[in-house]
């Protein structure tokens, strides 16, 4: 997957709350709550490829190339979340 493919997916998540989970090849499953003090407040590709996640409460730095899986679960809504 590329940066710009895991920017374009999460930027419509910006200031929503639910849960942000994605799959790392070799790492498994990393996953974020986005709720509260922890919503997430932007996605920035950075020149390297790297994508950094930032929320409110901190941030997280993803390598695109191990990613394989995104998938977003929205807590207002009673569905199994889309997978992207």
């Amino acid at each position: 997957m590329t940066g710009e493919t895991i920017r374009d997916l999460l930027k419509p998540l910006i200031g929503k709350s639910g849960s942000l989970s994605i799959v790392v090849r070799r790492a498994g499953h990393i996953g974020f709550v986005t709720s509260g003090n922890k919503k997430l407040t932007g996605v920035e590709l950075h020149p390297d490829g790297l994508v950094r996640l930032e929320r409110e409460s901190g941030w997280a730095v993803i390598d695109p190339d191990g990613v394989v899986a995104v998938v977003w679960d929205s807590e207002a809504e009673a569905s199994a979340g889309q997978f992207l």
